[in-house]
């Protein structure tokens, strides 16, 4: 049996929609490395947008963080071409952890992905990096 592992790959293609403090919006694009074995959006890809989203949230709020926790709920299949909109909204702003709560849906509205993210801060952002 021959086992061969796909490339996952996420942030090819992405427009910033929505920056603001405690709210980040994106949209990016289903390619070819997102999909898995059966030709839907990879789970792995989906999570990492969520948790990504969830780190940028946080810098919004002027921290660096680092996911503690994630849990994702997965709705609907993603598929080759759909345009994603990717969602994150601090819904706790704790010195020492944020909740970030994350969606996903498809340009038809549809909801394919809720995960909620418990993010530890480790600091302040310093500078522009």
């Amino acid at each position: 049996m021959d086992i061969i592992l796909h490339e996952i790959r996420a942030f090819e293609n992405y427009e910033v929609k929505v920056a603001e403090e405690g709210h980040i919006v994106i949209n990016t694009k289903v390619v070819d490395g997102s999909l898995n074995y059966y030709g839907n959006a990879h789970g792995g890809y989906l999570l990492t947008l969520c948790d990504q989203i969830s780190g940028l949230v946080a810098r919004s709020l002027g921290a660096n963080a680092v996911t503690l926790q994630s849990n994702i709920n997965y709705l609907r299949a993603g598929h080759l071409g759909d345009l994603l909109t990717v969602e994150g909204r601090c819904v706790h702003d704790g010195r020492t952890t944020k909740i970030v709560d994350t969606v996903i849906s498809n340009e038809k509205g549809d909801l394919i992905t809720k995960a909620s993210f418990t993010m530890f801060v480790t600091g302040k952002p310093s500078g522009d990096a």
